[in-house]
């Protein structure tokens, strides 16, 4: 079981992953778009789709404009969410001795690392409770939900309290055998994973996370940037009476 959750499971994860999000990607692009979609007022030019795009993808601008309520814990989920994920990476790759660079001592980088982790968990995890709350509480929420919005949450959470349990918990975890062990697998080279039961099992969920993910709505952060570039795609030219020349007239009158 250990070589399985250990040396397979990442690759298939991986594998999975990466095939889903091409085919994903590939079958929005090949979609056929008739006509324009986009929402006025639109910007005028390049950079002015980029704001927009930017100002949408970091604030979330249309949804708080909407629904201010959803939007601030969408938004927080989706904050401690990349902070938590960048976290992982930087964390875990610098032994949390990243704060080093910025003068601080081993001890204290290490606490401030684990402090900012720490946080982030508790606000992601506070934000995906707070939106599962809201999904089985809000009438009209739950009537326009359905099993895979419960299962999105709830894995979730699931790795987010595995994730957590690490943090509060007496229970020592390695990083650098954590670190070797990802490098392992990252320059296929993979050893037998840490022996730690709740690693196992946050591993194992991140894992399914990645396999599952290409498949269910969680990926619509992909589908934003298709979606965004329709919708502040430059405005289609319409003819006006000032814009129809008499020789425009004139050729569409010997044409007909």
């Amino acid at each position: 079981m250990l070589f399985l959750i250990g040396q397979v499971l990442p690759y298939l994860a991986a594998g999975v992953f990466l095939a889903g999000m091409i085919w994903r990607i590939a079958t929005w692009l090949k979609c056929p778009v008739p006509f324009k979609l986009t929402m006025f007022p639109a910007p005028a030019d390049t950079a002015g789709r980029v704001l927009a795009i930017s100002k949408e993808l970091i604030l979330f601008d249309s949804l708080r404009r909407s629904e201010q309520g959803l939007w601030l814990w969408a938004w927080l989920m989706h904050i401690g969410l990349f902070a938590v994920v960048g976290g992982h990476i930087v964390g875990i790759s610098q032994l949390g001795l990243q704060f080093t660079a910025l003068g601080m001592s081993p001890s204290q980088s290490v606490a401030m690392s684990a402090a900012l982790g720490t946080g982030a968990g508790i606000l992601l995890l506070g934000a995906l409770i707070v939106l599962f709350y809201r999904r089985t509480a809000v009438p009209e929420v739950k009537r326009m939900s359905n099993p895979a919005d419960y299962f999105d949450i709830l894995l979730l959470l699931a790795i987010v309290i595995s994730g957590m349990h690490m943090r509060l918990t007496t229970l020592e975890v390695d990083l650098a055998a954590i670190r070797s062990y990802m490098a392992g697998l990252i320059t296929f080279c993979p050893a037998a994973a840490p022996q730690n039961w709740i690693f196992l099992s946050h591993f194992f969920l991140v894992n399914i996370l990645l396999i599952y993910f290409p498949f269910s709505k969680l990926v619509h952060l992909a589908g934003f940037f298709v979606t965004r570039s329709l919708i502040v795609a430059p405005p289609p030219a319409y003819p006006t009476a000032g814009s129809i020349t008499k020789a425009d007239f004139g050729a569409r009158r010997a044409a007909e």
